[in-house]
């Protein structure tokens, strides 16, 4: 069932890279206008197509039918590369990732093809790039994916949120979708710390290896909670409402994984040391 999985996984790439060529193609022939919003739609389909393959049932609290009208920031915990085909089989989105997924194999030239943000950590001067390109997806009326940890873990923490990312929204008054993802089975046994390696995948994990590891598993349960959105229309982009800002999903989102409880509001002082 391992070399099954491993020829439909492999499979899936020539139909999914012609696919995305071809929206690329039309954007260039009948305008960008909506190119992100299209190319989002094709990466919803392969992610589901993803999702079956590996056997992943998602359980959905919250209401997630809004996030077709408008261009969404959305905010997620990260456990592993499998976040973002969970979270991307749900609605259509771009990924926001670390500049070295690129040169991964097979998923570099996907993340590329699928209008993923590239993040540059080592160059700060490049920032502003970052959230012009975020910003441009969303203007598309595209859903933008951001892992504000940045960087996966292990769950037993979550991790601080960096605050930079969220001028994007605020630049443009985008509402902001924070989600709290748990991954509840793993072949039918509850995840522990036993078993959580099989699917989580962080620290210096082999990326070939673990995602061979995970052709064997027989099926992976998850919930995602979807929160209520964040209006950001109104508010000033500036350092503070920033800082709140990503506070405020630090809190709503840790709190619903049992990590956290506070809930800040945007605008309002805070006592302790901020969030970076």
């Amino acid at each position: 069932m391992r070399l099954v999985k491993l020829v439909v996984f492999l499979s899936l790439w020539p139909v999914f890279f012609t696919l995305a060529s071809l929206s690329h193609l039309q954007a260039r022939i009948q305008g960008p206008t909506r190119r992100w919003r299209r190319v989002s739609g094709i990466t919803r389909n392969f992610c589901s197509v993803l999702t079956s393959l590996f056997n992943i049932r998602i359980t959905i609290e919250g209401d997630h039918r809004g996030l077709k009208s408008r261009g969404h920031l959305i905010i997620s915990n990260h456990l592993g590369y499998l976040d973002g085909v969970v979270l991307g089989s749900i609605f259509p989105l771009i990924f926001v990732s670390k500049k070295e997924v690129r040169r991964w194999p097979l998923l570099g030239q996907w993340k590329a093809l699928s209008g993923t943000v590239f993040i540059d950590r080592e160059h700060k001067v490049k920032i502003p790039v970052l959230i012009d390109e975020i910003e441009s997806r969303l203007k598309q009326g595209a859903n933008v994916l951001l892992f504000p940890e940045g960087s996966s873990s292990n769950g037993e923490r979550l991790l601080p949120f960096q605050p930079v990312p969220f001028a994007a929204p605020l630049r443009m008054g985008a509402p902001i979708i924070p989600i709290t993802l748990t991954y509840t089975t793993v072949n039918q046994q509850p995840v522990s710390e036993l078993n959580r390696d099989l699917i989580y995948w962080y620290g210096d994990m082999d990326l070939v290896s673990h995602l061979w590891g995970l052709f064997a598993l027989r099926g992976i349960g998850v919930t995602v909670r979807i929160h209520p959105p964040i209006e950001t229309a109104g508010l000033r982009n500036d350092s503070r409402n920033r800082k709140q800002l990503s506070r405020m999903c630090h809190a709503i989102i840790g709190g619903a994984a049992g990590k956290d409880s506070a809930r800040p509001k945007v605008g309002s002082r805070q006592t302790g040391s901020a969030t970076q």
